[in-house]
């Protein structure tokens, strides 16, 4: 039996990534499709990929757009008549110390991973608890449990969401509604090219840890069973960022001497003075 079948599940941030796999691991579970990004082409070619999905919608429009938001609810809702499982996937990270970087950037990545989510979550939010039932899934990050050199934005917009969304399911639990972080690191997707350097341009380089990392499918699998028992952290993880995590709840004087010593490896090798 398909686990998913026949309910409406929303992916942002669908064009490609964790998106693009989620959108192919809830077809393949029978599931209604709504995919939103800002490139309609790639949206296109995902859905044309897509197997198992008896509708699927494309819904392009910017997330950090308020009216777009708006009306991309509305177009949804039209559509469908409500959503099962929002998947907020959208996001942008950050390669610079916090010194380096302009507030601009700050805010840039507060808009995109933390307010934009914020937004769309308050306005299918009234639908859901109209309906008594609802699911949340949010791409988080191991940054959003504990501070990463060179990405001091990026934590703080993750860490955030785990506060908002932790509340908004202790508020909504009467209504049968639940909220899923996806606790993630070291997948093979391009968000680190993506990143923004202090100056707001944008890092254009993979990390090891993603060209190393666990493949999109796996990852999808891995979410998609968490989702299935509704957790409320579902981490996908590459060692050693299990430990990490174990680190900063049980040694975290420990785990704040390895993130020293990460931060200072640029200056030991003779790099002092260079933006990051």
């Amino acid at each position: 039996m398909k686990r998913f079948q026949d309910q409406v599940v929303w992916i942002t941030g669908a064009s490609s990534g964790i998106g693009e796999g989620l959108a192919y691991g809830f077809a393949g579970e029978g599931a209604k499709l709504v995919l939103s990004a800002r490139r309609v082409d790639e949206l296109n070619r995902v859905k044309a990929a897509c197997s198992g999905s008896p509708d699927i919608l494309i819904v392009p429009f910017d997330m950090v757009d308020e009216a777009a938001q708006t009306k991309a609810v509305e177009t949804v809702l039209q559509h469908f008549g409500h959503v099962d499982i929002m998947v907020q996937n959208a996001g942008i990270s950050q390669r610079a110390l916090t010194k380096d970087t302009a507030l601009s950037v700050d805010r840039a990545i507060m808009e995109v991973d933390y307010f934009a989510v914020v937004g769309l979550t308050k306005k299918i939010l009234p639908s859901m608890i109209a309906r008594k039932s609802g699911h949340f899934v949010v791409t988080s990050s191991v940054a959003g449990k504990f501070g990463i050199p060179l990405r001091s934005a990026y934590c703080a917009a993750k860490h955030t969401l785990h506060g908002f969304f932790e509340t908004l399911a202790v508020e909504c639990a009467a209504y049968n509604i639940a909220a899923s972080l996806l606790v993630i690191a070291g997948v093979a997707t391009n968000v680190s090219k993506y990143a923004l350097k202090g100056d707001g341009v944008e890092w254009g380089q993979m990390d090891d840890t993603q060209a190393r990392g666990m493949t999109i499918a796996e990852c999808a699998r891995i979410v998609l069973d968490g989702v299935a028992r509704k957790e409320r952290e579902i981490n996908v993880l590459v060692p050693p960022t299990g430990l990490y995590i174990f680190l900063k709840r049980f040694f975290p004087d420990f785990l704040f001497k390895m993130m020293v010593k990460k931060t200072l490896a640029p200056f030991l090798k003779g790099q002092v003075g260079v933006k990051r």
